[in-house]
């Protein structure tokens, strides 16, 4: 009888131990796999938002086009500037579980940024006839030229180094 308990006890010891082994196993496995598809859903988001900004971005150009020369065939297009900045902002609110509180808040304040601008747009005179066209237009193009060029990007480059961040990702490579 002794023979025979001690290969049942060596078997049955064994099997817990695969048990247990696999329990944890599967455990880890899963949370890996819940990391990985929460981190390739913020990359997911970061590379939506910053393909939206270039959309908001080249609808700023457009503007900046039309200040420059204001045509009669021709609308300045604030409400392309609007839709983008809605359809980013729509967008990045109902993606707020994958960002972090700092590239929420650069979004929230970059798109402060881009709505101070589009009301600029929106109040230029629209009348050749108004004494303040040309003046008002003059510095509205100045502005926006100067914004375009160092406000606008300086803002990315924050946003970005807030996205760099959140993904654990340093400017040459991954953060240790």
């Amino acid at each position: 009888m002794g023979a025979l308990s001690n290969p049942a006890f060596g078997a049955l010891s064994y099997l817990v131990s695969v048990g247990i082994g696999s329990v944890l196993g599967y455990y880890f496995a899963r949370k890996r796999t819940e990391h990985e598809v929460a981190y390739g859903r913020r990359v997911e988001v970061v590379e939506r938002v910053q393909l939206m900004l270039v959309s908001v971005e080249e609808a700023f150009e457009a503007a900046l086009a039309y200040v420059r020369d204001p045509g009669p065939s021709e609308e300045l297009p604030v409400k392309e500037i609007e839709r983008a900045i809605d359809e980013l902002e729509r967008y990045y609110a109902r993606q707020e579980i994958w960002l972090d509180r700092r590239a929420f808040a650069d979004l929230d304040a970059l798109t402060l940024g881009l709505r101070a601008r589009q009301r600029t747009l929106e109040c230029l005179p629209r009348s050749y006839g108004d004494p303040d066209f040309e003046r008002a237009h003059r510095r509205a193009a100045a502005e926006l030229q100067g914004w375009l060029n160092s406000g606008l990007p300086e803002a990315r480059e924050r946003l970005t180094d807030s996205f760099r961040a959140m993904l654990g990702i340093g400017r040459r490579g991954l953060l240790p």
